[in-house]
């Protein structure tokens, strides 16, 4: 990898975690969630920046072509994250389930309310 790719990649990782932690203070992500973008963005710059670190790992983990590693850990991170935000969607769903239910009851207490008041 040459000396200007490297300057390049690190470049695009630090933007990447600086928009990162952009959008955690304007409360547009959360921060466990920005945990896990965060910690690619780090190993990103850590592959970069340790020559020959990904062709290492792929060796010691017995893979032929360094790229299948990267293919299969990118998939496996994908499944990861989407693992996650379904977990997070489904405890959002329980959430609403449960608001809805209570305001229903508090509505049909506002009604009984009302008819005893006339």
């Amino acid at each position: 990898m040459t000396t200007t790719l490297r300057i390049v990649l690190i470049g695009i990782a630090i933007i990447y975690l600086w928009l990162i932690i952009i959008a955690v203070r304007k409360r547009k992500m959360q921060a466990s969630i920005a945990t896990f973008w965060i910690l690619t963005g780090i190993l990103l710059i850590v592959a970069v920046v340790i020559p020959n670190f990904i062709e290492t790992i792929s060796n010691i983990l017995g893979f032929e072509q360094t790229s299948n590693m990267v293919f299969c850990l990118t998939i496996f991170m994908a499944f990861c994250a989407l693992l996650y935000l379904t977990m997070l969607v489904s405890k959002q769903s329980k959430k609403c389930i449960t608001l809805i239910q209570e305001i229903s009851i508090l509505k049909k207490k506002v009604e009984e309310l009302e008819k005893n008041i006339n």
